[in-house]
């Protein structure tokens, strides 16, 4: 009668149990894939961050109001309710789309500005670099 796991303790280790010479002795999960960069402070406009964080609530709501206005309309039969709700979801959709638009504006004209700034303080100056007879 064989019991599986009695033969087991007799057999000698197999293949796969024996180490490679190129094996590290301990394992490093470290040395797995590349190494992960820490963001600096100054890698992030605090402007930008606040922004993000206050237009991911604007839409998480947007979206509950826009699903759950319906469906109480719908299942539940509280139409006038409903109708607030969806509304509330349109107008926090609509202040969350205005409030990314306006950002992505001044971010455009903010890069524009500084493009131009930039080639203008490359050039020379017309004075500096003419004869100075006198």
């Amino acid at each position: 009668m064989d019991i599986p796991g009695d033969d087991e303790h007799n057999q000698s280790p197999g293949v796969l149990s024996e180490k490679s010479e190129y094996e590290p002795a301990e394992f490093d999960p470290e040395s797995l894939g590349p190494d992960v960069p820490s963001p600096s402070d100054s890698d992030y406009d605090g402007e930008a961050t606040g922004l993000f964080v206050r237009l991911v609530i604007v839409f998480n709501v947007a979206l509950l109001a826009l699903s759950l206005g319906p469906m109480l309309a719908y299942f539940e039969g509280q139409v006038d309710l409903g109708i607030r709700i969806f509304l509330v979801g349109v107008i926090a959709f609509s202040y969350g789309t205005f409030r990314y638009v306006k950002f992505e504006r001044e971010r455009k004209s903010d890069d524009e500005e500084g493009e131009t700034a930039e080639t203008t303080d490359t050039q020379p100056d017309s004075a500096e670099s003419g004869d100075h007879n006198g």
